[in-house]
């Protein structure tokens, strides 16, 4: 298989979104057990691509390119984590997906990173997803290492990601980054004390992931 890593384009967005829907959205522990996610047309956001931050890695064995893998991801600052927790905290979760930007914005602000780490912002890896056909080759890997290079050539201290799922935690261990924060699916609950997320084993926990650049 011959691949290359290059940046994700505007142009990229509909192939880019397809893959995302196809192969993170159905399988992603927070997402798994939602008998909605089919019917989800989520897309990748056009402004974040123009970041110019965002990876795609393209198959190109067969003559024609094609988009196997992507790192979506972009500046978070410390000041857009604390609006988007100002907005969430005292809102009323009763749909399912509020419940995931909920505690997908809980988990940063408690792993405290900003502060730990003395910095008013950070690359944020949002998605890393490959195409379920091409895993264990080390697409991710590639994908995760080449933005370890963009951070560093854009001159951002922190690479963070939340991982929701032990396969992504490993990897992201395996490049060397820190687990700063992890909090447990079934101590999240909703008003009425129930369980909110049941994904299925082995992922139990969702955790904050730091490399300094």
């Amino acid at each position: 298989m011959t691949t290359i890593v290059r940046k994700l384009t505007v142009k990229d967005i509909d192939e880019a979104s397809r893959l995302f829907r196809e192969h993170f959205m159905k399988h992603e522990p927070l997402l798994e057990s939602y008998g909605k996610c089919e019917r989800l047309n989520a897309s990748l956001d056009e402004s974040a691509v123009r970041e110019g931050l965002s990876l795609v890695i393209v198959d190109r064995s067969t003559g024609v390119d094609r988009i196997v893998g992507v790192a979506y991801a972009g500046v978070l600052s410390a000041n857009e984590l604390d609006h988007s927790w100002n907005e969430l905290r005292d809102k009323k979760r009763t749909k399912y997906m509020e419940h995931i930007a909920y505690f997908l914005t809980n988990i940063k602000r408690n792993a405290q990173f900003f502060e730990r780490y003395n910095v008013s912002n950070c690359l944020y890896l949002k998605v890393l997803v490959v195409d379920a056909t091409m895993q264990r080759q080390g697409l991710g890997r590639q994908l995760v290492t080449a933005l370890v290079d963009v951070g560093r050539a854009k001159g951002f201290a922190l690479l963070v990601a939340t991982c929701t799922g032990c396969y992504s935690t490993k990897l992201m261990a395996s490049l060397g980054m820190e687990c700063v924060h992890s909090e447990n699916y079934c101590d999240f609950r909703d008003d009425d004390g129930n369980i909110v997320f049941k994904p299925s084993a082995p992922h139990t926990e969702a955790s904050v992931m730091v490399l300094k650049l």
